[in-house]
């Protein structure tokens, strides 16, 4: 009962922070990557509902041989892992994107819920309820468990796993490590970079058996349920190369591994600032360089385990700050162990009034920098979500658009329409040839929001001069694409 009456208020208080602007249309920080994610599941809720081929709204090929996508393929992410839900809401409620950030929420729920758990096992409980408050209250983690993307879903079934594994270890109930095992190959294919923290699972097994795990058929067993699933998902996505974003450039594009700013934007900017709101990295450290507990450097081989994500997908993560997502149960853990250090250190050589002063002002200082960078986060795009319900209106459901803010999805997204996302960023820029070969495979109509970019360039006067304006305001224009 202790425990229960522990984690349901903090429950509770993660569900209400993250109903803010809930119903904001998908226009905010980072709506380019939720674009994609969203279109999957409309598409999946409004035409044929086939989770093994899951299609975008975006026709220009985002494959590494630029090889033609009419079927609109999006092989970004595995759908059973999260989009299948909120389509299913879809079908149910109607295409509306706050049900499709419910269920981010309540994986992100669940995750608080097994974190808290697993703390159970491996530490004490006021740790354990100091780790999920973390999990629950920090802005960046807030904001990001209410998106339209897989990570919540993803850490959901990692952190089960764990819980999962620990529990059917310590107990020797094969049912338990069957559970799991399916958990961590939902991660993997809902996230592959979950990949990283498979090192977890070797650890706690070994710290059951020693080398005589590898005599044990259980521990082969428990891998080949793991991965086979997530092996047979390649062979099968590989099916479709036109589907198939190209994502090398994740690993070190420009060479930015360990360079200066390699280190300033993961470890200044997104942890020391987004995450940790600078006063956190106090409580953090001293949460890190406390000598490991019963876990045994469990949690120390954990954050390794994050660094080198960080090191192998070293543009990826400079690039997008959502890649940090996968970071904040580990980063929660330190905060929670520096905290109960505080709150508990020794009188003797600690002033205890002193300490939980400094916890205090730590955490309000921590909360209130984190949110003052964080609450942008939440700002709409302006225009976006005009310009899209504009062209919904005043166009027919079947029309192709054409989108021309960039490569950027969300002005397509937001149209309710089919078509292609042009500009910069794009493989295909906004030129009067492209506009007319686009029109040629059926566009009909052309919007962007880039008013001063369009009305100060040749394009522009390309597009004002040979297409008729359908609608046209300070934040958006939109040209239908007949005569020529």
């Amino acid at each position: 009962m202790k425990r229960i009456f522990t984690i349901l208020p903090i429950l509770l208080l993660a569900l209400l922070l993250r109903l803010y602007k809930i119903d904001i249309p998908l226009a905010d920080h980072h709506s380019w990557r939720q674009a994609d994610s969203a279109a999957v599941i409309r598409n999946l809720a409004e035409e044929k509902f086939d989770p093994f081929r899951p299609r975008w709204d975006n026709l220009v090929p985002t494959n590494e041989k630029s090889l033609p996508n009419p079927q609109r393929y999006f092989f970004e992410d595995f759908p059973l892992g999260y989009d299948v839900y909120p389509a299913l809401l879809y079908k149910i409620f109607g295409s509306k994107e706050f049900l499709a950030r419910l269920v981010s929420i309540f994986f992100s729920l669940g995750s608080i819920v097994f974190l808290y758990l697993l703390m159970g096992i491996f530490d004490n409980f006021w740790v354990a309820a100091l780790s999920a408050l973390f999990l629950a209250v920090l802005p960046f983690s807030i904001f990001y468990s209410r998106t339209i993307l897989q990570e919540p879903a993803a850490i959901f079934y990692l952190l089960a796993g764990i819980y999962f594994l620990a529990r059917g270890i310590k107990n020797e109930k094969k049912l338990l490590l069957l559970i799991s095992a399916i958990l961590v190959s939902l991660s993997l294919l809902t996230k592959i970079y979950s990949l990283f923290y498979l090192p977890l699972f070797l650890y706690l097994f070994w710290q059951k058996e020693g080398i005589n795990i590898f005599k044990k058929k259980y521990f082969y067993v428990y891998f080949l349920v793991v991965l086979l699933p997530v092996g047979i998902w390649w062979w099968w996505i590989n099916r479709y190369p036109e589907g198939l974003p190209y994502s090398w450039w994740l690993l070190n594009e420009g060479k930015i591994r360990f360079k200066g700013a390699w280190f300033y934007w993961l470890f200044a900017e997104r942890v020391g600032k987004l995450i940790l709101g600078y006063w956190g990295v106090f409580l953090f450290v001293l949460g890190l360089i406390l000598k490991p507990g019963k876990e045994k450097n469990f949690f120390h081989l954990w954050f390794g385990c994050l660094i080198l994500f960080f090191i192998v997908f070293a543009k990826g993560n400079v690039t997008h700050d959502y890649y940090q997502i996968i970071s904040l149960p580990v980063i929660c853990i330190f905060l929670a162990r520096g905290s109960y250090f505080l709150l508990t250190a020794p009188e003797k050589y600690f002033s205890r009034f002193v300490c939980c002063l400094l916890f205090v002002v730590c955490c309000l200082f921590m909360f209130a920098f984190s949110w003052y960078y964080v609450r942008d986060f939440y700002n709409i795009k302006g225009g976006v979500d005009l310009a899209g319900a504009a062209v919904s209106r005043l166009t027919p459901k079947d029309s192709l658009v054409i989108a021309g803010d960039g490569s950027d999805p969300t002005l397509l997204y937001n149209t309710s329409r089919k078509g292609w996302a042009i500009g910069y960023g794009s493989i295909w820029e906004n030129t009067p040839s492209k506009i007319l070969e686009l029109k040629q495979k059926g566009a009909r109509f052309y919007v962007t929001t880039k008013i001063s970019e369009l009305k100060g360039s040749d394009f522009g006067k390309f597009m004002y001069e040979n297409f008729p304006v359908l609608e046209e305001t300070d934040q958006f224009v939109i040209f239908e694409l007949k005569g020529r």
